[in-house]
């Protein structure tokens, strides 16, 4: 098994309202709804993992120019299924040191964090384009926190 995937071996398409992933010989489908929660997880460990390095996460907006780019699938006028489903049921992202550990199933990839960045830019690239193939107009927002050394009785305060 290889433990640290490079870029030349990753590969991210838009497929109906699905999200193709490849890594290497593995493909992951998810549906474009699990992919902008992957992303936004993601942005998270990335930033995490760069501050690990010393780079300020500062520098984020300036690599994020993909999600300015114009999305080329027309928006359908009505809300549609492709019928084909998503291969992975569990997901999770997190961070070791410097690189980004993506996990599907059971099964980890890790890359460098400086890779991440731009497959966080394909996902979403790509989850818009899904979005727009589905006709699904709404509007999410999602977020991700990451809490470390919480006691177990701590008490949260979320406002959004």
């Amino acid at each position: 098994m290889q433990d640290l995937f490079k870029l030349e071996q990753i590969n991210v398409q838009q497929g109906k309202d699905l999200v193709q992933l490849h890594l290497g010989s593995n493909a992951i489908r998810l549906y474009y709804q699990t992919t902008f929660k992957l992303c936004a997880k993601m942005a998270g460990c990335i930033k995490f993992a760069m501050r690990h390095e010393g780079i300020k996460p500062e520098i984020w907006h300036e690599l994020n120019v993909y999600d300015r780019k114009r999305i080329k699938t027309k928006l359908h006028h009505e809300y549609r299924r492709s019928g084909y489903s998503a291969n992975v049921t569990l997901w999770d992202v997190d961070f070791e040191g410097s690189l980004i550990v993506l996990t599907f199933d059971t099964k980890p990839f890790k890359m460098h964090f400086s890779d991440a960045v731009k497959i966080y830019a394909w996902l979403r690239g790509a989850a818009k384009e899904a979005k727009h193939w589905a006709g699904d107009r709404s509007r999410i927002y999602s977020t991700s926190a990451m809490l470390r050394d919480a006691e177990e009785n701590d008490k949260i305060l979320y406002t959004a």
